[in-house]
């Protein structure tokens, strides 16, 4: 333009721009024949190829990308500081619904993001997540979590959490499978905290070896453990040790009890007779468990804790 017309560079940068943009103000324009092709060239190959192609290239990627995040196929290597659960054979979407509350439910988790890496979801899973779960606005992975490709897709060396399910939760070869897993994690990640679920006691120290933080039983009932035990060290055993032969029970005993519920508890201590945790309402039947110290209670059972 400025050949042609004869315009400063200033205003030949505008008509083109306003030519390639399509705009067209008409505060200037060109004049000779050479000027004009000049526009028509800019205007169609220039404004209307370029920008529709750039355009249509645009909106293809974010349809691809929308695609591979809800198939699980896309990289979220740029997380930080988030929760990363490894899913299991074949993984029960209650579970994980039940899994992923507990996170959010807990003040130190509930802001953190989760990635989940699953290869299958139900046996009919169609597609990426399930509705369900898409409602707690979680990334997905989909893969197993033995394959460098799939921890790096959900930022295993930047996890500050890592739950690894059992493979097959009453299959003792998949203690294999985890610690093969524990080891990969910490090899990118020596800082996060791993819990791992052993379905054989004789294999817990091996994973705690390995590298895991917490070592615990897999108990698809109450997936609510997993959180509970990492952020509670300890009580996890304790749990467990009710539910065997070996450890602590709880009894219940029927005995018609009134009074301040410390003193109840002072008393049974001192006769060594166990240690109360709840009662049972006289009046309404409801089960109370850990009342207060100061609690007047009238109760038609008490449950003690003992060997």
């Amino acid at each position: 333009m400025v050949q042609f017309e004869g315009f400063t560079i200033g205003d030949s940068l505008w008509l083109t721009l306003t030519s390639i943009t399509t705009v067209g103000y008409g505060d200037i324009s060109a004049a000779t024949v050479l000027g004009r092709l000049s526009t028509v060239v800019i205007l169609y190959f220039g404004g209307i190829f370029v920008f529709a192609k750039m355009a249509g290239d645009f909106f293809d990627y974010r349809s691809l990308r929308r695609e591979a995040i809800k198939n699980g196929n896309w990289s979220w290597s740029n997380m930080n500081d988030h929760i990363v659960i490894i899913g299991s054979k074949i993984d029960s979407t209650q579970h994980l619904v039940r899994l992923i509350s507990e996170c959010r439910r807990e003040p130190e988790t509930a802001a953190k993001e989760i990635v989940l890496i699953s290869d299958k979801i139900s046996k009919d899973q169609v597609g990426g997540l399930p509705i369900v779960l898409q409602g707690f606005d979680i990334k997905y992975v989909k893969g197993h979590g033995n394959v460098p490709a799939v921890l790096e897709k959900a930022a295993i060396g930047n996890a500050a959490i890592v739950i690894i399910l059992a493979w097959k939760d009453e299959e003792p070869f998949s203690d294999g499978h985890a610690f093969d897993v524990i080891c990969r994690v910490r090899a990118q990640n020596s800082m996060t905290k791993i819990v791992a679920e052993c379905v054989d006691d004789d294999n817990r120290e091996r994973l705690e070896n390995a590298g895991a933080t917490l070592v615990m039983r897999p108990v698809r009932a109450y997936p609510e453990m997993i959180i509970g035990g990492l952020l509670n060290p300890g009580s996890t055993i304790i749990l467990e040790n009710l539910f065997t032969a070996e450890g602590e029970r709880i009894v219940r005993s029927e005995k018609l009890l009134n009074g301040v519920w410390s003193d109840i508890v002072s008393d049974y201590l001192d006769s060594d007779s166990g240690t109360p945790v709840a009662y049972r309402d006289a009046n309404t039947g409801e089960i109370v468990t850990a009342p207060s110290g100061a609690t007047n209670i009238t109760a038609d059972a008490i449950f003690l804790l003992g060997a």
